[in-house]
């Protein structure tokens, strides 16, 4: 995408009050003509999608947004058991072996909440803007989606949370107590819903990466399924998979994770990111950086990533469960390529070892390159395979795809010129085969997943029963979102606090010891519960 709203912003001084942040000496007072104020804005279409550009900004700010880079990403993975995590960000480790508290400074509370505030700031001036009324009923479907998104992870991050369905404005506009799950989970369904109802099913080239009528029906069903509402979320996933929508899985999995293939016709709902600018890292200039940034905190050093984190040994286990079929071009699913570095030779593999990053470095090579931060017992203890030391990196969202020395670095364009991929219809999928366990209908079920498993190079299975097919889906959702964010919300649903610790304490996960209930959504930080004289601590944290 080369002409995109979304890989600018500006405006970020008008829309940008987050929680408490704007008092009575607000911007929006000031009557200075050559600043941007509510009074001089708002002035036509072009207006229109600058203000829209900045409610995407916060989800997908690189370096401290939700999928950018630091604080989400690493707030989504490092809870689960799936993912080791290097000792070397103390606030991050503290989420990571469950010691964090209301102080720690690693959530993303206030993101979500400044991006509420700019939707809710866009609709309540989008009707003064002259434009077409199509064209305007489609952008107020599209900053309900973003509102309700924001919401959505609100609710499964934190439990509680206050409802703002207005412009904060001044320091009392932001005073409520938190709403309950049920109340936010209503506000999500009834966004989705608005949504649903006013945005496209296609967008033109020139607006890829902006929320379509799909992505809506999408989180409109996964909610569902999340409060275990699961013959309405089996109906509303079961629109957007027949015509007129086109989704379905791409032939190579690898291909979701590269630069190559962006908006492709897995990608539900994707954040558009572009090249550094010449502004400021983090910022929202017209003319800084909006990159992402995930090769750079999870590559090797040998490709100038900081290597933040590595697979578990009981995820490396899980992939190994199953082998394909003699006489196939790989030993193993084909996922287990995409995900990791490791080299093959060492397990027996048919497929030959490779090199990455231009054909550069081998296994070996990015291996000794992370020793430092390895030593000392700070790693996991692989399962020998065929008699062999289990030896693994992460790979998925490295730049492992580039042909330069150094691709990880964030310096480089290129790695953080891809796009992520917040949802793939391989979650339609699986989402779709959970509810339709749920409801009795077994047969849809294993066809969803005999899709997933076919994609991987496993051939089709027959299950016993819904307890087997329900193992199946835990055991797909591991493998195909390894990495992705899934595993802690997963289990977060599935399982009581008691068994999520029982399943922790089996995989060895860091700081499984000191998990307990409360840990199932995080505090609300302290520098809230400071500011809003309403609120108080949710009732786990008390």
């Amino acid at each position: 995408m080369k002409a995109n709203i979304l890989t600018k912003i500006a405006l970020s001084a008008l829309l940008g009050c987050s929680v408490i942040a704007c008092d009575e000496a607000s911007f929006l007072d000031t009557s200075n003509p050559n600043e941007v104020t509510n009074d001089n804005f708002w002035r036509d279409e072009a207006d229109a999608n600058s203000a829209m550009a900045t409610i995407y900004s916060p989800i997908r700010g690189q370096m401290y947004g939700y999928f950018g880079a630091f604080t989400g990403f690493q707030n989504q993975n490092v809870r689960a058991d799936d993912v080791w995590t290097i000792y070397d960000d103390l606030q991050t480790w503290d989420i990571a072996v469950f010691q964090n508290d209301p102080n720690t400074d690693r959530y993303d509370f206030g993101s979500f909440y400044s991006s509420i505030n700019r939707a809710n700031v866009f609709l309540e001036n989008i009707d003064r803007v002259p434009m077409d009324d199509a064209k305007k009923d489609q952008m107020i479907g599209e900053a309900h989606f973003l509102r309700g998104f924001n919401y959505f992870l609100l609710v499964t991050n934190y439990g509680e949370a206050p409802l703002r369905l207005k412009p904060v404005v001044f320091t009392a506009d932001a005073m409520a107590p938190s709403a309950s799950s049920e109340e936010l989970w209503k506000q999500v369904m009834a966004d989705m819903t608005e949504a649903k109802n006013r945005l496209p099913i296609d967008r033109p080239a020139e607006e890829a990466g902006r929320v379509t009528k799909g992505a809506a029906i999408a989180y409109l069903g996964k909610s569902y399924i999340y409060q275990k509402q699961y013959k309405e979320g089996k109906q509303e996933l079961e629109i957007i998979m027949k015509s007129p929508y086109k989704y379905d899985l791409m032939a190579n999995y690898e291909d979701n994770f590269t630069p190559n293939f962006k908006f492709n016709k897995e990608s539900i709902f994707e954040l558009n990111y572009a090249k550094y600018g010449s502004g400021s890292w983090g910022a929202e200039g017209a003319n800084d950086t909006q990159g992402m940034v995930l090769p750079n905190f999870i590559g090797a050093p040998l490709t100038g990533g900081w290597f933040k984190m590595m697979p578990t040994a009981s995820v490396i286990d899980e992939f190994l469960v199953e082998k394909r079929p003699n006489g196939s071009e790989s030993l193993f699913d084909k996922r287990i390529y995409t995900n990791f570095f490791f080299k093959y030779s060492d397990y027996g593999d048919v497929k030959a070892d490779e090199k990455w990053y231009g054909n550069r470095y081998s296994f070996d090579q990015l291996w000794k390159s992370t020793e430092g931060k390895r030593s000392g017992g700070k790693q996991p203890i692989y399962s020998e395979i065929n008699g062999k030391e289990g030896r693994f990196l992460p790979k998925k969202f490295t730049a492992f795809w580039l042909d330069k020395e150094n691709g990880d670095s964030m310096y480089n364009p290129e790695p953080i010129d891809n796009n992520y991929r917040v949802m793939r219809f391989a979650e339609i999928l699986l989402l779709h085969a959970e509810a339709a366990i749920n409801s009795g209908n077994l047969a849809e079920a294993a066809t969803d997943l005999n899709r997933i498993r076919n994609r991987a190079g496993l051939p089709n299975k027959t299950w016993g029963g819904a307890s087997e097919l329900m193992a199946e889906i835990q055991h797909q959702n591991l493998l195909e979102f390894w990495f992705e964010g899934h595993r802690f919300f997963d289990l977060q649903r599935w399982h009581t606090a008691p068994e999520i610790k029982d399943i922790f304490v089996k995989n060895k996960k860091q700081g499984a010891d000191k998990f307990k209930e409360k840990y199932t959504v995080y505090p609300l930080p302290q520098s809230e519960l400071n500011t809003n004289t309403e609120i108080q601590q949710h009732p786990l944290w008390r």
